[in-house]
């Protein structure tokens, strides 16, 4: 992820997300009360293993940890607006 704009750092961070939720699919379709606890966990869990050239990156363009978080939910929103119209 040494991405070098805050574009394409969301943009990785949502391909990531992504992923996870259709890896885990049961984790992200319960009550929504616990998949917003699974959407933070999971930004967290990307915050927290950023290797060393990450952290100077995210801090060099400015990008926190509610940055990663605003990106998980969004990736999220548009995960589910997708498998809802693929179901239609």
């Amino acid at each position: 992820m040494a991405k070098q704009s805050k574009e394409a750092v969301k943009q990785e961070i949502q391909v990531l997300a992504i992923g996870n939720y259709k890896s885990y699919p049961d984790d992200y379709e319960v009550a929504s009360a616990t998949v917003s606890q699974n959407i933070q966990s999971l930004a967290k869990g990307y915050w927290d293993s950023r290797e060393y050239k990450e952290v100077e990156r995210d801090e060099r363009l400015g990008i926190n940890l509610e940055d990663y978080q605003h990106w998980t939910k969004e990736a999220y929103d548009e995960f589910m607006k997708s498998n809802q119209q693929s179901l239609n």
